[in-house]
């Protein structure tokens, strides 16, 4: 799973959660409260030969609204980001966080995804499956 796939995967999954609520993506800013979500970072990890694991950290501010009503919502966005990983995502949710906004910037809510990345080549043989003569590499 790319991060552009991931992030559609969550626009898509805050506009079914919160349908009251306007995802800002491009273009103009929305006269209400909305949610703007990016990524905040990207890690990669060697696992094995071929084998990485991407950790991306993703953001979704919710700007323009009440304070009371950003608190609440962090429980909401915590409920919809960890069932986007039920809906048959190729990702696992890592950690969630909630900071309060700052000033001229509303509450960020932040999570981890986990995301196994593959290479074209083929693992080497696993000891399990060795008959006799194999090398492991």
């Amino acid at each position: 799973m790319s991060v552009q796939q991931l992030r559609k995967h969550i626009t898509s999954t805050l506009e079914r959660y919160f349908p009251n609520v306007p995802v800002y993506v491009d273009g103009e800013t929305p006269k209400t409260a909305y949610f703007y979500p990016g990524l905040i970072s990207a890690t990669l990890d060697r696992q094995r030969e071929g084998r990485y694991l991407a950790v991306y950290r993703f953001g979704i501010r919710y700007e323009q609204g009440s304070l009371l009503e950003a608190e609440t919502m962090a429980d909401k966005l915590s409920e919809a980001m960890a069932g986007m990983e039920q809906d048959g995502g190729a990702f696992r949710v890592a950690r969630q966080a909630w900071e309060a906004g700052k000033e001229g910037h509303g509450p960020l809510f932040t999570t981890d995804y986990m995301v196994y990345l593959q290479s074209e080549k083929p693992d080497p043989i696993n000891m399990g499956q060795m008959i006799g003569g194999e090398r492991l590499k």
